[in-house]
């Protein structure tokens, strides 16, 4: 809730995309516990890395489809000025993001300091790159999140 005239400046977020679906075998590729595996859990490598391929390349269709907001008439995904991605697996993303048309130069990580925060890895990516001035004054963020999501699940044992 606001209150007090409304906002006349542009908006803080331009663009939301969500997605929730895909094959069973990518949206289940991350197992957690396994039973079949002394309940650890269990990480299926290829199915996770088609689905960040699939959803990142769906989202930058998307972007590319979108007009930039500066009128020029280009894309909005041209128009970006520095991607966070989810900082799972930096080779893993970097490559699908380059073999999709987006500039290495314009990723952003930290992982090799952060390690794999989940959900927290955006936001934590991009504290960082204000405080080591990579995001210097009001910018154009772009920040793909994917996971498999780990799924739990119960195979009839006994409480």
């Amino acid at each position: 809730m606001s209150s007090g005239p409304p906002r006349r400046c542009a908006p803080d977020i331009e663009v939301v995309q969500i997605y929730a679906s895909g094959p069973v075998s990518q949206v289940n590729s991350i197992i957690w516990p396994n039973p079949e595996f002394d309940n650890n859990i269990t990480v299926y490598g290829p199915e996770v890395r088609a689905l960040v391929e699939r959803y990142l390349v769906q989202m930058m269709g998307e972007l590319r489809a979108l007009t930039a907001p500066d009128g020029s008439g280009g894309a909005l995904l041209d128009a970006i000025d520095i991607v966070v991605p989810h900082q799972a697996n930096k080779t893993m993303v970097a490559d699908i993001a380059v073999a999709a048309g987006l500039p290495a130069d314009r990723l952003y990580f930290n992982v090799e300091k952060m390690g794999n925060v989940s959900a927290a890895s955006i936001p934590l990516a991009i504290y960082d790159a204000v405080r080591e001035g990579v995001i210097d004054r009001p910018m154009r963020v772009f920040t793909p999140a994917f996971g498999a999501g780990a799924v739990g699940r119960l195979h009839g044992h006994p409480r």
